[in-house]
């Protein structure tokens, strides 16, 4: 599916329509270039799930993770270059946690932990306000933590 917001206020509905999936499938990885707005679009599904209002909301760039309310964890796995780090961070835990919704920046560091039952998103910049949502939401028979 793709999704297409020439503002915030288009990507904020957009969060809003993903936020809702989330409940049945917990797992979010988010990709697309620097400054694409994985971050900005992370405030918005935080918004929609727990209430919290999108400038509460810091980036775990320098972190890796962020956990609101003890039920969403928000990771960044931009600086992480070996999977080995995850575990040493007490990333992998989180990763593996059936009971925390999970929204992943720049997951591809930590697929092999991951549920196979999530939403991929891509954002592409089409200009400096619109970006395109490329969504895929991978089926799995039995929904949970299933790993591959």
């Amino acid at each position: 599916m793709q999704l297409k917001a020439s503002s915030l206020d288009e990507t904020a509905r957009i969060a809003g329509l993903i936020a809702v999936q989330l409940v049945d499938t917990p797992c979010l990885l988010l990709r697309g270039g620097l400054g694409a707005g994985k971050t900005t679009f992370s405030k918005f599904i935080l918004q929609h799930l727990l209430g919290i209002e999108p400038n509460e909301v810091v980036s775990p760039t320098y972190s890796y993770v962020h956990i609101y309310q003890d039920k969403v964890a928000h990771f960044d796995l931009y600086r992480i270059h070996d999977p080995i780090e995850m575990g040493e961070l007490g990333l992998e835990e989180l990763l593996t946690n059936p009971s925390l919704i999970k929204i992943i920046e720049w997951p591809d560091i930590a697929l092999s932990l991951l549920p196979l039952n999530r939403i991929e998103i891509t954002i592409d910049t089409l200009a400096s306000t619109d970006r395109l949502f490329l969504v895929h939401e991978a089926t799995i028979a039995s929904k949970g933590c299933e790993k591959k």
